[in-house]
């Protein structure tokens, strides 16, 4: 028998598929030429906004009881948990540029150590030379204040030698001479024997 428009008596599966097939691609074609007409928009909008202002103080007594209920069973709410995203989220984008921060650091280190200690090496060696001047800068001036106190011993000594002959000489011509011992009284021999004399 031949096939009249692609029907094939003796394959009825085939020509449910072909049907099939057709069927769809007419309601295909009318759905894409309705939805792109612009009364087809405006129809959805409308039916949207009157879906979502009819459903708000549902949605609303909805949310107010799904919170009491989480509050009794001591469970985190929608908005506690979308907070606690967003730090972890901050928390994780600050972890990162700490961790960019430390590369940084670490790469910074690893090429300036050398520098770094080439410079501590000249200022160890630097701070030695010091400690060294010092050292012998503080032995000069122990030097010098040991002839300073000799010097002042010497100035004191050479002060007391010129005081001394000054005052021996005030001490000599402040002394008193000793006057003469008083004559002892003649004695009657003595007597007799002058006497005697101016006699004679």
């Amino acid at each position: 028998m031949g096939q009249k428009n692609g029907f094939d008596p003796n394959d009825p599966i085939g020509n449910l598929i072909k049907a099939r097939d057709a069927t769809l691609d007419a309601w295909a074609k009318a759905m894409i030429d309705l939805v792109n007409t612009e009364t087809f928009a405006r129809w959805v909008g409308a039916t949207l906004d009157s879906y979502l202002i009819a459903s708000a103080p549902l949605q609303n007594l909805i949310n107010t009881s799904m919170k009491t209920s989480l509050a009794r069973l001591n469970l985190p709410s929608r908005e506690e948990l979308t907070t606690l995203a967003r730090r972890v989220t901050n928390i994780e984008m600050r972890l990162d540029d700490i961790e960019i921060k430390l590369d940084q650091l670490a790469h910074a280190l690893r090429t300036q150590t050398p520098v770094i200690v080439e410079m501590l090496a000249e200022q160890l060696e630097q701070n030695k030379q010091e400690g060294v001047e010092l050292n012998g800068m503080e032995q000069r001036l122990a030097a010098l204040d040991h002839k300073a106190d000799q010097m002042l011993q010497l100035i004191e000594r050479l002060q007391q030698a010129a005081l001394e002959p000054v005052d021996a000489s005030q001490k000599r011509r402040k002394a008193p001479r000793p006057a003469p011992p008083d004559p002892a009284p003649p004695t009657p021999e003595e007597v007799k024997e002058d006497h005697a004399i101016e006699g004679f």
